[in-house]
């Protein structure tokens, strides 16, 4: 198994949406930071204020196909590629210190989502 860093960066409004989307398809866990968004070049708002919006970063580490999986969802359905509303990505893993693959995998077989194996497999 192969394991990638699911990165979620979503407006503050969309937290609920996405960590719901996650846990759907079998995340049962994430880290989830506060955060404050700039963007280049600067929006200017009323004023001549720079928009500096309140966002939310959830990481979580998965099995390949479910972190894709979460990633494609949370971007088509959060709208996250419109502007100022965030972006969902993967990171390779190469190594993970301190964490036992092999236990991961069997907690990922135990509790994945009624018809849903590795890969994305029925």
């Amino acid at each position: 198994m192969k394991a990638k860093l699911l990165v979620a960066v979503v407006a503050d409004e969309l937290e609920e949406a996405a960590r719901e989307i996650a846990r759907e398809e079998g995340a049962r866990g994430m880290t989830l930071l506060s955060a404050r968004g700039m963007n280049f070049p600067e929006h200017i708002t009323f004023f001549g204020l720079t928009y500096l919006g309140i966002e939310t970063v959830l990481a979580a580490l998965l099995d390949e196909a479910t972190a894709v999986r979460i990633a494609e969802r949370m971007n088509v359905e959060l709208k996250l590629l419109e502007p100022f509303q965030g972006l969902a990505f993967c990171l390779p893993v190469d190594g993970t210190g301190g964490i036992d693959i092999d236990a991961l995998h069997r907690h990922i077989a135990e509790h994945a989502p009624a018809g849903r194996l590795e890969g994305g497999e029925r």
